[in-house]
């Protein structure tokens, strides 16, 4: 029973360490697309989209011919792709395991964290710095709001998650897991399939030979109204247990994984600070096109107009569909009923390599997983 206590303070100790890391801050990283966006082509100087959104009166008095609807706030689809391939790597299935199973009936139970390291400075084609731009940054504490822009962000996204593992028939197995995004607001879930195609051989030629396997896992997150964010990944490894003094088991391993990052976008309005229901008096959709009808006008120097432009800040980001290779390595530390692992993941080529298309163009990502549990 003695050691049995060792192993719960052990686990219990390494749930407390994710605990507080994740309480250091509420939410400076929570991703906010709203503030992705470029300025509208043929933009008078001194004007913005977000200035003629807020006072579109001022806007068509001072420059006769022109109205706001020709001048909305445009999504910044490059950088919407670049940060949603970098969460989609952080939050992608670990696939932290050998290639050896539990076994048939064997079941384990783990928290597990990951490190991900982010490009957190990076600028994008468009000359946006996406993790800048697109998070929420610390609350200001004299007015009590956020920031307009996240001048710090965090250059390592952590994901805690527990997971449960269990062994099936024909050298399968499968797992749940449920997490969160520290310092984001962001939770995750999802599950993981694993069929050893070679294992368990200890004696004879065979008995030389690696543990074979492959398998693949989904993640998704949860807690963000503005988007849709699932990673699937495809997974291979091969591992070869060492028994150290009849005890204990020392597994290392290496694998390599295929990661594909599906992000959409709900409707976004890019000027949030702006109430466009209310600047237009709305009334309902017109029978005719169904497009806003307002009580509210503008007037200019020919009549008057309604005031229904800020309604073309809602707008929906392209689809991102993004394909990425990476390398694994780790090992895994039994004994008795108690399981220790550490594993590191790398980018094998550059994301912009298969993703120039969507613009992406961070450099190489690495994630660095630990897992503490106990297996039975």
């Amino acid at each position: 029973m003695r050691r049995y206590r060792k192993v719960a303070v052990a686990v219990a100790s390494f749930a407390a360490a994710c605990g507080l890391a994740r309480s250091a801050r509420a939410a400076d990283m929570a991703i906010a697309p709203e503030r992705l966006y470029l300025q509208p082509p043929n933009l008078p100087a001194g004007s913005s989209c977000q200035d003629i959104a807020r006072d579109p009166q001022s806007f068509v008095s001072n420059n006769p011919g022109l109205v706001p609807n020709n001048f909305a706030c445009l999504p910044n689809n490059v950088a919407w792709a670049n940060l949603m391939s970098e969460l989609g790597y952080a939050i992608a299935p670990s696939a932290f395991h050998p290639a050896r199973t539990t076994g048939l009936g064997g079941f384990a139970l783990s928290i597990e964290a990951s490190f991900a390291h982010i490009n957190s400075n990076a600028t994008d084609s468009t000359g946006t710095q996406y993790w800048h731009s697109g998070t929420r940054g610390p609350v200001d504490p004299s007015n009590h709001q956020f920031s307009v822009i996240n001048q710090h962000p965090d250059s390592l996204l952590q994901i805690y998650s527990v997971k449960a593992r269990k062994g099936l028939a024909y050298g399968f197995e499968i797992a749940g897991v449920l997490g969160l995004v520290a310092n984001t607001g962001l939770w995750l879930g999802g599950g993981d399939v694993h069929w050893a195609l070679l294992e368990g051989y200890r004696t004879g030629i065979l008995g030389y030979l690696p543990d074979i396997a492959i398998g693949g896992g989904v993640r998704t997150v949860g807690g963000a109204p503005t988007f849709f964010l699932t990673t699937v990944g495809m997974d291979a490894q091969v591992s070869k247990p060492f028994t150290l003094a009849d005890s204990a088991v020392l597994t290392p391993y290496v694998g390599a994984q295929r990661l594909i990052i599906f992000a959409d976008s709900t409707v976004v309005d890019l000027t949030p600070n702006v109430d466009a229901l209310r600047q237009c008096g709305y009334q309902g959709p017109s029978p005719v096109d169904g497009s806003p009808m307002c009580s509210n006008t503008l007037r200019t120097n020919t009549g008057t107009i309604q005031n229904n432009g800020a309604f073309n800040n809602n707008v929906t980001f392209h689809k991102a569909r993004v394909h990425r290779w990476r390398g694994l390595a780790g090992v895994t530390y039994r004994y008795e009923i108690l399981y220790l692992a550490g594993q590191f993941g790398l980018d094998l080529e550059d994301p912009k390599s298969e993703n120039a298309d969507l613009g992406v163009s961070g450099d190489r990502q690495w994630t660095l997983s630990l897992e503490a549990g106990v297996f039975f």
